[in-house]
C-alpha cells in the first residue's frame, strides 16, 4: 500500500498522508458505493493530533436497485459486479484500499443472509473495510454525507437531518455541529412495492401496518389503487412530523430506536436519502414504490407545519458519502503497538470505564476496571473486547503512570483470556500505560479516541511512515 508523504513541510497544516476509503450502501430499495481520498495531516504546529483535513470523492458507481431473490434474501452477484466494475473504472485494486465501511441498511439489514453478504464485500473491498448495520450508525453517517453536520457547524444552527430511504427513516438533531439525539422510524418508500399494472409484489410488515391504519387489506398480488397509495404517503408524512413534534406514536413498534425527547424550534431542516430525490425535485421517474407519493407529501408537510427547507448537498448518496468519509477516527501519535504484526483486530466490542483524577488514582481505577470486568453479561464474556477508559483532562505523566499502576493491578487478577485485546483512551496517555504494563500481555494502548458504551470497533494497522492507526466504529445489529 502506498501512501503520500511530505514530512519537510514547514506548513503543519499540510496533509502528511492519503487515505483511500471505500463506502458500500446496501439498502432497501437500492444499492452503490463510492470512493473517497482521505487527506490526513495537523490542523498547526501546536495541535499534534493527526485529522482528517479533506475529503474528496473519487470515484462512485451507478445506483442499483438492490437485488433480491424470491424468498427475498439479497443476492450476491448483481453486487460483486457492480463492486468489480466500480473498482475498475476508479482505476483502484483492493489492496489500496485502507479503510470504510459496508453498511447494510433498513430493510436489508433484516434478510436471513444480510451479515454473509456484509461480511463478503468487507473482505472483498479491501484489507480494512468493516461490515455493519444499525439504525443508529446509519443516521449518523446520512447527517454528515448530507452535510447537515457541516452546516450546522458553519452556521451555528439548529438543524434536522430526515433521511428517507426504502424501509426505515433516521433523524438526527444537530446543534452547532453536533448530533445531540437520533431516533428511526419504520417509514420508508419501499414497505410496499408494486408492478406497472398496480400488483402489489412486495409488502412488509410495516407498510401492512399503515395499510390496515388507512383501513385497507392488501396481499401480494392483489391489485392497489392509486388513492390508497397517495393516502398512505400522505399518512406516513403525516406519522412522520407528528413523531417529530413530540406526539405519541400510533402503535407500538412504529420506532425502532427510542424516540427524541421532544425537539426545540429548529432553524431549518434537510433531507436525504433516496425519498430525497422527490423532495427536491431532483427525481421524477418512479421506481414502483411510494417515493414520488412520499416525496410530494413529505415536502407538503414540511411547509404546512413551518419548516424551513435546506437544500441537501446531496440525497441518496448520503449514506455511502457518509461511510466513505466519516466512518472512521484516527489515534493520536501517543500510542502503543508492541506488536505491529497482531493488527488489525476487528469487532472489539467496547466497556467503557470511567476514571478521574482524585487520589488515590491507582487505587481508585483498579476498583472501577474490577467492577466492569465481573459486570459483563456472560453472554460477552469470552470475546474479543476493548476497555476503553473515559477521564476528565490529562493532568500530567505522574498521573498517567498512577493509572497504568491501577490499570495491571487489575489485569493482574485476571486469565490472560479474560484480558481485554486492547486498551483505548480518550486522553493522549496510551504510550505512557503500554510502557508500564507487562511486557507479556502485548496489549495495544490507542488514545485520543471518543467512543461509547458497547459499540463495536475494527482498529487498523499503524499507518505507513506515521504514528497513528485509523479506527472505525460501528454497529453489528443485523436482522432487527
Amino acid at each position: 500500500m502506498e501512501h503520500h508523504h511530505d514530512h519537510d513541510h514547514d506548513d503543519m497544516s499540510e496533509p502528511h498522508t492519503h487515505l483511500t476509503s471505500v463506502g458500500i450502501d446496501i439498502g432497501s430499495s437500492t444499492s452503490h458505493l463510492m470512493f473517497s481520498e482521505l487527506a490526513v495531516g495537523y490542523p498547526s504546529m501546536h495541535r499534534r493530533r493527526p485529522e482528517i483535513l479533506e475529503r474528496k470523492v473519487i470515484g462512485r458507481s451507478p445506483i442499483l436497485l438492490t437485488p433480491f431473490s424470491g424468498d427475498w434474501n439479497i443476492e450476491a452477484a448483481p453486487l460483486e459486479r457492480l463492486v468489480d466494475s466500480t473498482f475498475q473504472a476508479a482505476g483502484l485494486n483492493r489492496e489500496e484500499i485502507d479503510t470504510g465501511a459496508v453498511i447494510i441498511t433498513g430493510e436489508a439489514a433484516r434478510r436471513d443472509n444480510a451479515q454473509k453478504i456484509a461480511e463478503l464485500f468487507s473482505d472483498q473491498a479491501g484489507r480494512f473495510v468493516c461490515a455493519t448495520a444499525g439504525p443508529r450508525l446509519e443516521t449518523i453517517l446520512a447527517a454528515h454525507g448530507s452535510g447537515a453536520v457541516a452546516r450546522s457547524l458553519e452556521e451555528g444552527s439548529i438543524l434536522l437531518n430526515v433521511d428517507l430511504g426504502g424501509g426505515t427513516t433516521k433523524v438526527s438533531h444537530i446543534v452547532k455541529g453536533k448530533i445531540q439525539e437520533t431516533t428511526a422510524l419504520n417509514i420508508g418508500a419501499r414497505l410496499i412495492a408494486y408492478d406497472k399494472n398496480g400488483h402489489l409484489v412486495r409488502l412488509e410488515k410495516s407498510g401492512d401496518r399503515f395499510l390496515r391504519d388507512l383501513g385497507h387489506k392488501a396481499r401480494v398480488g392483489e391489485r392497489i389503487e392509486r388513492a390508497i397509495l397517495e393516502r398512505l404517503g400522505s399518512r406516513m408524512a403525516s406519522v412522520l412530523f407528528d413523531m417529530l413534534a413530540g406526539e405519541p406514536p400510533p402503535w407500538s413498534d412504529l420506532f425502532i430506536t427510542p424516540p427524541m425527547n421532544g425537539l426545540p424550534n429548529v432553524d431549518g431542516i434537510l433531507f436525504s436519502g433516496g425519498v430525497a430525490e422527490y423532495i427536491y425535485k431532483r427525481e421524477d421517474t418512479a421506481f414502483g414504490d411510494l417515493g414520488p407519493l412520499l416525496g410530494k407529501a413529505v415536502r407538503e408537510e414540511a411547509e404546512k407545519r413551518g419548516y424551513r427547507i435546506f437544500d441537501s448537498s446531496e440525497g441518496i448518496r448520503a449514506t455511502v458519502i457518509g461511510a466513505s468519509q466519516y466512518s472512521i477516527q484516527l489515534s493520536g501519535e501517543t500510542i502503543f503497538v508492541p506488536r505491529p504484526d497482531n493488527l488489525p483486530l476487528r469487532n472489539l466490542r467496547t466497556f467503557v470505564v470511567q476514571v478521574s483524577w482524585d487520589p488515590p488514582i491507582a487505587e481508585r481505577t483498579a476498583e472501577a476496571v474490577r467492577n466492569t470486568l465481573t459486570g459483563l453479561d456472560p453472554e460477552v464474556r469470552g470475546m474479543p473486547f476493548a476497555l476503553v477508559f473515559s477521564s476528565p483532562p490529562f493532568l500530567g505523566y505522574g498521573a498517567a503512570q498512577e493509572l497504568a499502576e491501577g490499570i495491571r493491578g487489575a489485569l493482574l487478577t485476571v486469565s490472560p483470556a479474560a484480558r481485554p485485546r486492547m486498551l483505548v483512551f480518550e486522553q493522549n496517555v496510551g504510550r505512557v500505560v503500554g510502557e508500564m504494563l507487562p511486557q507479556e500481555w502485548s496489549i495495544p494502548c490507542v488514545d485520543e479516541i471518543s467512543l461509547s458504551e458497547l459499540d463495536f470497533i475494527d482498529v487498523g494497522t499503524v499507518v505507513e511512515g506515521e504514528g497513528y492507526v485509523p479506527v472505525v466504529v460501528k454497529s453489528l445489529a443485523f436482522g432487527m
